[in-house]
């Protein structure tokens, strides 16, 4: 039985290469996928992986097994970034999935969502009505259908610094009000499954 985890982030920038460019700058190894419901940060995390008969397959890992690596694994800390550059905030979503084999074949586990505002952890949203609401690709990739590399997805870590600075200067991702900030747009739209203006 495989584990798996990745964490995806909603956020409601129309551009999914200024927020790759941004995940650069705070040098993230993250995918940034453009849907329909806004540009989503994806990270494939790093599972430990245990002998047969290791109780950590019953009891979970230990607290040191679950301590972010790299600042990219910690998806807590990159949604409360990516969630101060916009008035309406950022959606994370936690996947822990196993992909089983045998007589129960197939892939079963958990997905969390959880709403950020202003750089503060918000209320739980129930990750099924959330997903039954938004680009169809956002469940497919977060469920493993299909990776977000093979969908277009920009990898930001592969990014040039000269592409990093031209994509920031040319959005305005600096916070500049006149621009929206990291390409959101001010027109009214769908996000979240409600349609959204200017407050």
């Amino acid at each position: 039985m495989a584990k798996i985890k990745r964490y995806a982030i909603l956020t409601p920038f129309a551009r999914a290469d200024v927020v790759a460019a941004i995940a650069a700058l705070h040098r993230l190894d993250v995918y940034v996928l453009a849907t329909k419901s806004g540009a989503l940060i994806v990270r494939e995390m790093p599972v430990e992986q245990y002998d047969e008969w290791d109780i950590r397959n019953i009891t979970g890992p230990d607290e040191s097994d679950e301590t972010p690596k790299e600042p990219s694994d910690d998806g807590h800390a990159v949604a409360e970034v990516f969630s101060k550059l916009s008035k309406y905030g950022v959606v994370l979503m936690i996947v822990d999935l196993s992909d089983t084999e045998g007589f129960e074949e197939g892939v079963s586990g958990l997905v969390r969502a959880r709403r950020y505002m202003a750089g503060k952890s918000g209320e739980d949203i129930p990750a099924g009505l959330l997903l039954n609401a938004v680009d169809p690709v956002i469940e497919r990739v977060i469920l493993g259908e299909v990776k977000p590399q093979d969908q277009g997805a920009i990898s930001a870590i592969a990014l040039e610094a000269n592409d990093v600075a031209d994509l920031l200067n040319l959005s305005g991702a600096n916070g500049d009000s006149k621009s929206g900030g990291a390409g959101e747009s001010h027109k009214k739209r769908r996000f979240f499954g409600r349609n959204k203006g200017n407050e």
